[in-house]
This record gives C-alpha cells, sequence and structure tokens, in this order.
C-alpha cells in the first residue's frame, strides 16, 4: 500500500484579488465582504474597498468584515472590535512577506496564507503576541483557539505552541498562557457564530450576486479551475463514521486512507513536531507454512508488550508512530518471533506521508513503506514483507460508541486531555512465517521524575481494552479502571472491572527517581491474574494529571495483554 498524504477536511480559505508583480507596501488587500457599522480609519467600508498599510478598522456591536490580503491570507474582525495593520509586504516572486497587526480590542479569525507558510504571520492583543504558522487561528481577548496548523502564544511570563485543536488562556498581568488544552464546550461553535452575518445581513453583496452561476464563476477564477471551490468552514469536517466492529478495523480503514489520500494533499510548509510516549499491548498471532498455504493447525499465539513513540506534524499533517515490543511465548510458541519493531507512517517530509492528522484526537497511519518500495518494520531484527495494516485514535465519541454497540455499559472511556489510545495491527510475511500483531497503543505527554509529588493522594480512573485469546476464539474486551495513589507511599491501589466477565485488583508500586509503576492484579474468575506496567503523563491542571500503561493477563487456556489509560478525578 503506498499512500501519497491523507488529510481529512481542511480549514476556511477564501482565495481572490489580483496578485501584483513587486513587493507590496500600500494597499494590502481589499473588504471581500462588509456588514454595516464598519469603519476604516473613520472611512465606512464596502464590499470590495481598497484596504491600506497602517489602516485601523473598527466595527460597532453589529458590523464585522473580512479582509482579504494579496497573498490570500484573510481576517475575519467580528462585532465590536479594533484592529490595526501595523505592517504588510508581500513578494509574489519569492512567495515571501511579512504581516504584523494589533488586536486592540475584540476578535478575529485569521486564514493563513502565503506569508504564514513561510512563518512570519503575527497578531498582537492586549496581553499576548501570537505568532502563526501555516494554519487557521482565532483570537480574542485573553484568549488564542488555534483551528489546524500551529500558533506560538507568548506573553510576559512564558511561551506556550498549539497544535491543531488546542486552546490557551492569556490572562495577562505577567502570567503565562494556560498549558495547550482543548477549548470549553461550545467555545468554538459559539465564536463562528458571532463573525457571520446576522439575519438580514449580506455581507455586502447587492440582491442577487451570490446566485448559484455568479458563486460558480468567483471560484473559478479565484482557483483557475472551473470546478475549484474556494470558501470552506473553519474547523476541519467530522471525521469519518463510526467504525465496523473491531475484527474489521483493519481492512476498512486501509481503504478509508487510500481513498482519502485521492482527495487531499499535504501542505508543504516548515515543520512543527510534537512527540507523545507510551505502550502497546495486544496478541500476536504466527503460522508457519504447511506448503499449501498458512493453516491454523501451524500457529501459534503470545502476548505482546511494549512501548510506543508517536510524532505529530500538524502543520503538515504527518504522524508517525514507533511500537516497539516483545512477544512471549507461554502457549505453544514455537512459531512466535521474539521482538518487533513497527512504523506507521512518515514524519519526513522526503517520504509519502503514508499517514493523516485531522486534529489531536483524530489520526492514523498506514504501515511505512519508503519511496523505494522498502519496509521499515522489522520482526527479531530482520526485514518482512507483504505488510498490511494500520494504527489509529480512538476519540472520546468513537470509544462511546463501541461501549454501546458491545453492551459495556460499566465502563466509562478515559476523558483524557492530553493523552491518547487506538486500536492498531500488522500482518506481514517473513520467510515461511505470517506474522499479526493486533491489540492497543496509550501513549501522552512525558513528565519528569521531580514532578512527580512526594506527598499526598490522588485518584485516576479510566479504562483498560485488550486482546483476549480464550479456549481458541480470539476478541477484544474493556474494563474500567482505577488507580489510587499514595504519593509518600509511593504505592498505588489498582482495580479493573468488568473486563471480560472478570474483576481484578492488587497493588502497583512507584519506581523510585522514575514517572514509571507497576504491580501484579489478582482475578476474581478462573485463576487469572493481570501484570500492569505504567506512567504518569502530563495533564492539564498537573504534571501528574494523566496515566496509561500495558497489562498482560494470564491464566488456564487464558491469555490476553492490551492497555490503560486513567485522568486525575
Amino acid at each position: 500500500m503506498r499512500l501519497s498524504g491523507w488529510m481529512i477536511g481542511a480549514g476556511a480559505v477564501i482565495a481572490a484579488g489580483s496578485v501584483a508583480s513587486v513587493a507590496v507596501a500600500q494597499e494590502v488587500g481589499k473588504a471581500s465582504a462588509v456588514n454595516p457599522a464598519a469603519t476604516a480609519n473613520l472611512r465606512t467600508i464596502s464590499i470590495g474597498q481598497s484596504i491600506a498599510h497602517k489602516e485601523r478598522i473598527k466595527t460597532t456591536d453589529k458590523g464585522s468584515v473580512q479582509i482579504l490580503f494579496i497573498d490570500k491570507t484573510s481576517m475575519t474582525v467580528g462585532p465590536n472590535s479594533d484592529l490595526t495593520i501595523d505592517e504588510y509586504v508581500y513578494d509574489p516572486n519569492a512567495g515571501t512577506g511579512k504581516l504584523a497587526a494589533r488586536l486592540g480590542k475584540g476578535a478575529l479569525r485569521f486564514v493563513g496564507g502565503q506569508i504564514s507558510h513561510t512563518g512570519d504571520a503575527e497578531i498582537k492583543t492586549a496581553s499576548a503576541t501570537v505568532g502563526i504558522r501555516g494554519g487557521v487561528a482565532m483570537i480574542g481577548p485573553g484568549f488564542v483557539f488555534a483551528g489546524y496548523g500551529s500558533s506560538t502564544v507568548t506573553t510576559q511570563g512564558g511561551t506556550v505552541t498549539l497544535g491543531a485543536g488546542e486552546f490557551t488562556q492569556t490572562p495577562g498581568g505577567g502570567q503565562p498562557p494556560s498549558p495547550p488544552a482543548p477549548p470549553p464546550p461550545n467555545f468554538v461553535q459559539s465564536l463562528i457564530q458571532s463573525f457571520q452575518s446576522a439575519p438580514g445581513q449580506s455581507g455586502g453583496a447587492g440582491q442577487g450576486t451570490a446566485s448559484r452561476g455568479n458563486v460558480q464563476r468567483a471560484e473559478a477564477r479565484a482557483t483557475g479551475s472551473p470546478n475549484g471551490a474556494v470558501a470552506g468552514s473553519l474547523t476541519p469536517q467530522p471525521p469519518p463514521s463510526p467504525l465496523p466492529p473491531i475484527n474489521q478495523v483493519a481492512s476498512s480503514l486501509n481503504q478509508t486512507i487510500q481513498t482519502s489520500t485521492q482527495q487531499a494533499a499535504v501542505q508543504r510548509v516548515e515543520t512543527k513536531d510534537t512527540s507523545l510516549f507510551g505502550f502497546v499491548g495486544g496478541l500476536m498471532t504466527a503460522w508457519l507454512t504447511s506448503g499449501s498455504g498458512y493453516q491454523y493447525s501451524n500457529s501459534s499465539v503470545g502476548r505482546y508488550t511494549g512501548t510506543a513513540e508517536i510524532g505529530i506534524d500538524s502543520v503538515r499533517r504527518r504522524v508517525q508512530a514507533n511500537f516497539e515490543g516483545t512477544v512471549s511465548h507461554d502457549q505453544q510458541g514455537q512459531y512466535l518471533p521474539g521482538s518487533f519493531n513497527y512504523q506507521f507512517g512518515f514524519l519526513d517530509p522526503k517520504e509519502d506521508s503514508q499517514s493523516g492528522f485531522y486534529d489531536s484526537s483524530n489520526f492514523v497511519a498506514g504501515p511505512a513503506i519508503r519511496r523505494n518500495g522498502e519496509i521499515v518494520s522489522r520482526i527479531d531484527g530482520a526485514p518482512i514483507t507483504n505488510q498490511t495494516g494500520v494504527m489509529v485514535t480512538m476519540s472520546r465519541d468513537m470509544a462511546q460508541y463501541y461501549v454501546s454497540l458491545y453492551g459495556m455499559g460499566s465502563v466509562t472511556p478515559c476523558d483524557c486531555d492530553y493523552t491518547k489510545w487506538g486500536f492498531w495491527s500488522s500482518t506481514s510475511d517473513q520467510g515461511p512465517y505470517k506474522d499479526l500483531a493486533q491489540g492497543f497503543w496509550v501513549a501522552g505527554r512525558p513528565t519528569t521524575a521531580g514532578e512527580v509529588p512526594l506527598s499526598g493522594q490522588a485518584t485516576y480512573a479510566g479504562h483498560v481494552a485488550a486482546a483476549i485469546q480464550n479456549a481458541g476464539s480470539i476478541y477484544y474486551a474493556a474494563g474500567a479502571f482505577s488507580n489510587t495513589v499514595n504519593f509518600a507511599t509511593r504505592t498505588g491501589q489498582v482495580s479493573v472491572t468488568g473486563l471480560d466477565g472478570t474483576n481484578y485488583a492488587g497493588q502497583v508500586y512507584l519506581t523510585q527517581g522514575s514517572t514509571a509503576f507497576g504491580g501484579s492484579l489478582a482475578g476474581n474468575v478462573g485463576g487469572r491474574n493481570m501484570a500492569l506496567e505504567g506512567a504518569f503523563f502530563r495533564g492539564v491542571a498537573s504534571p501528574v494529571g494523566e496515566m496509561g500503561g500495558n497489562v498482560s493477563i494470564s491464566g488456564p487456556s487464558y491469555l490476553g495483554a492490551g492497555i490503560f489509560a486513567a485522568k486525575m478525578q
């Protein structure tokens, strides 16, 4: 499977206007949409009117204006706002320039053009300076929201970098911006609504000028294509419909990636990477060929556990996941490998993306296959062939869908802020063997040993998801997870309830000078036991606000392995 790039949805882009052949420092753009009570340097703005360098734009409670700059940047200035364009220079031959503006009050929506792709677009407010790179942002008094791309937010107290879908507050008074986090409920929808025309307003267009034919002609001029489209919404389109039953995930998602690849392109702009670290857990099945194909009678099943590292480039919409682990041989394991190193997707812009980033809770990647056909993944350190598979996030809505679908009403998936988790699988050949890895991954923002408290107590709640083999049948199960941590005694009391009809309980121990912990839990059914290892992850409110890890389950004629994710309550 070769993938050249994948992206669901796109930010709002409004492209129109002429391009000068020399650098421009006077007229910077035009008013592409206007509602009453919008002025520029005390003159009333009308649609199509020029906007000049050093222009000051003010709106009343019923006014708004959209400015279309020469580099195809768009700014929508909301009601009760005051914006000054301090500097705008653009050289279309070089594709470079600079945009600097001050938002004295109110709010604006910024949709990046060519200048923001080279990283020189800046908006100042009373409490912060916002650098926008290749994306969409909404900025107002005391807040910044990155729709996609990345935004660097600096106050007198510090700097944070926002990825797609992240929000920060800028309180001012020498305080740092709040840590990147999802926006408050309904925040984005309410802000978008404030930028839109009210009933009876037309954005300055005369009656009939927005007919279907006129819109199509305008789009054709702007894009150079009779079928080009230039308008959209600020936020990406919703993710695909919920996944089919889990045993169909790999094949259907492969098709999703391939189809989406043909419909979107990756923007080639300067990268800004973030990394998540965590764990993997699941089952490995290996078959030995009989000469006429692979038969289940010549197979072995074992548990695997290991580590996960996930890199995200939200600007180029790329993801790279690296999973490493070892495979246990405790049940007819003669055909099983000992270790694996799997890679999904590429951050390297010299390779095809083979991945896609929708937002921080929705991304996906296929097997990493270089342009020369080389498969990056290895089993027992040796090359493999014919690899297929997928790694995908499980968003809150998708996880809740599966809880409802499979009647697991007692399980509440972790409502984590930064920690992500999902499903992955890989099928490949290696000589006479066929190997199938299937299971789950969890990864979060790492904290440091020095940030783990030495006193106090906290309770974490979330879920466990595992691949299970029970008397020869393989399936997936989920359970509720709880860990009450006593930081003074360096212990945690863990319970897992309702996992494949079994409850587990036991104590884990925090590793001195580390963020890690581990221990064993006893089950109440069939002599089953669970080994658990994990680590603290960073949360919005605390450097140890979340946790994740893997579990390994054993019992008579019973195997299982998976992951857990939990958040401080």
